[in-house]
């Protein structure tokens, strides 16, 4: 009998998915998006089959990713989206990551930095995003100090879109309109960066036109649409299967509460089978009473309040048994769940999902020699 809760990571699925999103956008470049343990999937070992793919640079949000990455062995190129503290700098360079300038500040820290080596780097620009970046009406300046430093090589340019994942696409196009403006006067400056990247998933699926150098894939890499409002022009699998084994099946006469709080009871007599996983494994509460499981290629609800370590799961008279295995999401033998549907009913998004798998998961790697 199996009682493990898996993350069973199809790394063949990520194969397929990186080489669509390359076919539909070549002869861009592809940056594949690894930060957050590559969203719950395990940065290394989705790093190294990304290597074996033939991707020589990948993105994460922070330093301590950037060295984990690098001192387990990782060799591709390695892009920090966040802007990094004085102290940080020094290790960066260094150890030759890409760093993200967001204004003159980052380049004169760069400078105070004294490294010999030069440092690479990509200056984000916010076009609507409000989030990081340098401001519009601050770039001319912010370049001009860049191109004039004696530490700092211009590798990239970039900016990131806030609606891409939208039906509706006029900001998108207005923030992409923004940034080949400034696009343009660099040109007519006569000195650029060789990268320019912009694109995200929700953009690789739905604006060619944004393509340009580079693209950034995230979720779309790892199997899933941003949100259900994108089109469908690249079917991706999913990587990974959130599973676990069935540990109990209890025989529960009519009328009796199941779980904390009492949120549900039983209107008849059934079974409820009881898995080995709950919210500090990353199964989010709101699930209580709305979630389902998938055991025999059957769905079954989720009843009763997620607890810590269990959930229940009403399967009425069927012949469920202990060690029968139940598919949380993603794609099996026995059929799917969309990690997409099941973020849908509490209305968030399958980032949060996969990045929350916690860390007494275990992760078990498909397709990887």
């Amino acid at each position: 009998m199996n009682h493990g809760t898996l993350a069973e990571i199809n790394l063949d699925n990520l194969s397929y998915n990186i080489s669509a999103i390359q076919q539909k956008v070549s002869p861009a470049r592809v940056i594949p998006v690894v930060k957050a343990d590559a969203y719950g999937h395990g940065a290394v070992p989705v790093s190294k089959r990304l290597a074996r793919e033939g991707f020589t640079m990948v993105a994460v949000a922070r330093l301590e990713e950037a060295m984990d990455l690098q001192e387990s062995g990782i060799t591709q190129s390695i892009l920090i989206f966040e802007r990094l503290f004085p102290g940080e700098i020094p290790t960066a360079i260094k150890e030759g990551f890409r760093l993200t300038v967001c204004g003159a500040d980052d380049i004169r820290w760069i400078e105070e930095a004294g490294q010999e080596q030069p440092a690479l780097v990509h200056v984000n620009v916010d076009t609507g995003m409000g989030r990081m970046g340098v401001m519009s009406n601050q770039v001319s300046q912010c370049l001009d100090e860049l191109v004039n430093s004696r530490h700092c090589t211009w590798e990239g340019l970039y900016s990131h879109f806030s609606t891409s994942d939208e039906a509706d696409k006029d900001y998108a196009h207005l923030q992409l309109s923004r940034f080949r403006e400034i696009l343009d006067r660099i040109k007519t400056g006569g000195k650029k960066p060789s990268m320019a990247h912009m694109a995200n998933s929700g953009a690789i699926l739905d604006i060619p036109e944004s393509y340009l150098d580079a693209v950034r894939p995230g979720i779309l890499m790892y199997g899933h649409y941003p949100s259900s409002e994108t089109s469908r022009s690249i079917e991706p699998r999913q990587v990974m299967t959130l599973k676990t084994s069935v540990a109990h099946v209890r025989e529960i006469p009519g009328g009796y509460p199941i779980s904390y709080g009492r949120r549900w009871a039983t209107k008849m007599p059934t079974k409820i089978a009881v898995l080995p996983l709950g919210y500090a494994d990353g199964i989010d509460r709101r699930l209580t009473n709305t979630g389902e499981v998938l055991i025999h290629g059957r769905r079954y609800p989720m009843v009763g309040m997620v607890t810590m370590d269990y959930l229940m799961v009403d399967v009425g008279n069927d012949p469920i048994r202990p060690g029968d295995e139940a598919i949380i999401w993603g794609e099996s033998a026995q059929g799917t769940i969309q990690a997409l549907e099941v973020a849908e009913k509490i209305g968030t998004i399958p980032y949060e999902l996969t990045c929350g798998v916690s860390k007494r998961v275990q992760r078990v790697y498909l397709g990887d020699s």
